[in-house]
Order: C-alpha cells, then structure tokens, then sequence
C-alpha cells in the first residue's frame, strides 16, 4: 500500500521552491503550486482581494501538500487507481494537469488492451480524462493481467511522448525537457 504522505512529499521534493521563468506559461510557482492554478481556484492566501504572485509567494509546502490531495488526488479520483500507478499519475497530474495525466493513461490502457485484446477483455475507453468505472476496472484488470511494473513503465513512456509534443508545439519551452524527462524517468519500474 502506498503512503500519500510519501508521494505528496516526493512531489515536493521535486517541485521545490518559488520560480518565476518566463517561459512557464503557469506563471510564477511555488511548490508546484502555480499562479494559473490558483487563480483557477480563487486562491487568496493574502485576503486581498485578487490572486496574484504574493499569494503564490506565500504557499507553504503544507499548503501544497493540501492542494495536492485535493485537487490532483482526490477530485480526479486517482485515489481510486491501483495503487501501484497512484504515485506517478498524481505527479503527472500536478506537473502537466489532472485531465492530460489521465487521458494519458487511457490511452496507454487502450492501446494495452489492442495488443493484448485475447486477454484484456475491456471496450474501449474514451480519453475524456475523467476516471469512472471503466477506467477504474480497466486499469485493474490490466495491472492484474500484464502487471503494474509494465502499465506503469508504459505510461512512463506516454508521459515522455507527451511532453516532447508540447516542445513541439513550443519549442520555447525546450529549455525544460530534460528536467522533465528526467523526473517523469523517476517512475520507471517502481512498481515492479
């Protein structure tokens, strides 16, 4: 059973403290915690009225962490998954968007179930980056069936895919890829 603490903490550990690069369209950062993220989210920690960088300077890494479960663990039902894939999808979730990491895994579940469609039995999924029941079983029964070291090494690679697709589209953001690549490598084979 994995520990949320652990993975929440790790997340941490990775996200660090306040940055602000222009070329990170999320804004100002701190803890992982972005200006665009918390503007979505109405995040005032200052009570002035607004959300803006002195809000984002004031995040606490328990605040983060709180964040984090909520809204990257709990909201997109990720707590719901095998646990063995939890820790990667929810820092997927929080290093690229809870929709994108998990249209990332139903495609990865889909594309397991057509090359191994005599024994994953699922229909199809749609990548709608909302987890429900069938995403759920499908995640279960794969992980059951071809192993959680494999969908989890697998969705390492989709993870890869996609961001090199968003330096393709943005080359100004390749000034990140290989911190990246780097940390989305930090799953490979962790559950197995």
């Amino acid at each position: 059973m994995i520990s949320v603490e652990g993975v929440l903490n790790d997340v941490l550990r990775r996200e660090g403290g306040f940055v602000d690069d222009p070329a990170d369209p999320g804004g100002p950062t701190k803890h992982g915690i972005s200006l665009r993220y918390a503007r979505g989210i109405g995040l005032d920690i200052d009570d002035d009225g607004d959300t803006d960088r002195d809000d984002i300077e004031l995040v606490t890494p328990e605040r983060a962490k709180d964040l984090y479960r909520l809204d990257f663990w709990l909201v997109p039902r990720i707590n719901m998954l095998p646990s063995e894939i939890q820790p990667q999808l929810v820092d997927f979730a929080i290093n690229s968007g809870p929709g994108r990491a998990v249209i990332t895994l139903q495609n990865t579940l889909d594309y397991a179930r057509s090359e191994a469609s005599d024994v994953l039995t699922f229909k199809p999924l749609i990548p709608d980056g909302l987890i429900g029941k069938r995403t759920i079983s499908a995640s279960e029964m794969t992980v059951d069936i071809v192993g959680a070291g494999i969908l989890n090494d697998s969705l390492v690679e989709a993870r890869i895919m996609w961001l090199r697709e968003i330096v393709r589209r943005d080359p100004v953001r390749g000034k990140f890829i290989n911190g990246w690549v780097a940390r989305a490598k930090e799953f490979e084979s962790w559950a197995g």
